[in-house]
């Protein structure tokens, strides 16, 4: 894969995750009110796992994307030194 195909497609992937956790918090109150619990006692423990993995999932899915784009952004200055490098400039 090209390097500047290889950076387009890793910033996409970031934007798309970093859209992903921003539709998860919009519907948190949705989700956490029908399928999860709003407090952690032992009789319920679907819903605990299920409002745990619900709280965890933007925040894992806005780190990935903070690191894929800024991966992106370095590829696409390594691949503008490389270029210069070449040229002479």
């Amino acid at each position: 894969m090209e390097a500047s195909k290889l950076s387009t497609t890793t910033m996409r992937t970031g934007i798309g995750l970093a859209v992903i956790a921003a539709v998860l918090a919009v519907m948190s109150p949705l989700i956490i009110g029908n399928f999860g619990t709003t407090t952690f006692v032992g009789d319920a423990p679907v819903a605990i796992l299920v409002t745990t993995i619900y709280l965890l999932a933007p925040v894992v899915c806005v780190l990935f994307s903070a690191v894929l784009v800024a991966a992106s952004l370095i590829m696409r200055h390594a691949e503008a030194l490389k270029i210069d490098s070449l040229t002479g400039r």
